[in-house]
């Protein structure tokens, strides 16, 4: 068995080793066939025991696996919104077919100032006025 007698002792007085006392005081262990003590699980026990396990495993990574999907899925949604989203906020940018078709207006030139133009708090980007100053003025 590859163990001392101090241990086969030890195995025989928990009861994981089968034996028997003679008469005369001489005690008999019985060595399992397996190498492993008998009382400690029965075939069918482990194999009940793995087969629990993998099925406990097996529904693990299927919970895993439906979580991966609903993950990718929702990431998808998202992206798929925010493209249309951009969409959207480019189409509103854009310039509308009437501001296109206007003909620019001419700017004086001025002398240059140290003092800031009231305009020039006004405009927006890309140099534009708002609507209501080009048609009620400055």
């Amino acid at each position: 068995m590859g163990i001392t007698k101090e241990a086969v002792r030890k195995r025989v007085s928990r009861g994981t080793l089968r034996s028997d006392k003679d008469q005369d005081g001489t005690v008999r262990v019985y060595i399992p066939q397996s190498g492993t003590p008998a009382a400690t699980f029965d075939r069918d026990e482990l194999i009940a025991e793995l087969r629990a396990r993998i099925e406990d495993l097996r529904t693990d990574r299927d919970a895993w696996r439906d979580q991966a999907r609903r993950s990718d899925y929702m990431a998808s949604t998202a992206l798929d919104r925010t493209r249309e989203l951009e969409n959207r906020l480019r189409e509103l940018e854009a310039p509308a077919p009437s501001e296109a078709r206007e003909s620019p207006e001419t700017v004086e030139e001025e002398p240059q100032r140290a003092e800031p133009r009231p305009d020039a708090e006004v405009e927006q980007e890309g140099g534009q006025r708002p609507w209501w100053r080009r048609l009620w003025g400055p």
